[in-house]
């Protein structure tokens, strides 16, 4: 069984640089992040995960506090802002992992494809956790308890939906 990851200079550091602006919601947001991160390790097989991935899962939400939830757009700037900050290579793949980690249909690049059913995986608090045992999700849990992350996804959805009737999920992609 692998162990869980507990900490990554890329993600490390991009949470730091935005701590002001998640404000109350840095630890849930952080333990989010490394969630994701662990599961899309494990269903990779990885040891250790590559800076784009670091990259990809600690900007993926962080438009949420930018300008709210429409995040997509501006947590892909985030991308581009940033990714020569750590010499990012392939800033394309990043990209993908973030715009499209709310597609409902499976992606073909294996690293877009796991970072989407992570998240979900996630998302789901392991309900819909594909390959992975409900010891591994229990494990990286402990490592990054939920922390009303969840709570704050549905209170950020229904405040959106409120003046947003007609497009309540504008992240979700086909």
């Amino acid at each position: 069984m692998q162990t869980v990851l507990t900490s990554h200079a890329v993600v490390d550091s991009v949470l730091d640089d935005f701590r002001d602006g998640l404000g109350d919601d840095a630890v849930r947001y952080r333990n989010h992040v490394y969630r994701g991160l662990n599961y899309q390790r494990m269903l990779l097989g990885l040891d250790m995960i590559p800076d784009e991935i670091a990259l990809a899962w600690a900007l993926h939400d962080i438009g949420i506090w930018i300008t709210g939830w429409d995040y997509i757009p501006p947590s892909l700037q985030q991308v581009d802002e940033l990714a020569p900050k750590f010499s990012i290579g392939d800033v394309d793949r990043v990209r993908q992992m973030v715009a499209l980690h709310h597609k409902v249909r499976p992606c073909r690049d294996e690293w877009v494809e796991t970072f989407r059913v992570a998240d979900r995986v996630d998302v789901t608090k392991g309900l819909l956790r594909k390959e992975l045992t409900r010891s591994q999700i229990s494990d990286v849990v402990q490592a990054f308890p939920y922390e009303g992350f969840h709570a704050l996804l549905l209170r950020t959805a229904a405040r959106w939906t409120s003046t947003h009737p007609l497009r309540p999920m504008p992240m979700l992609r086909w």
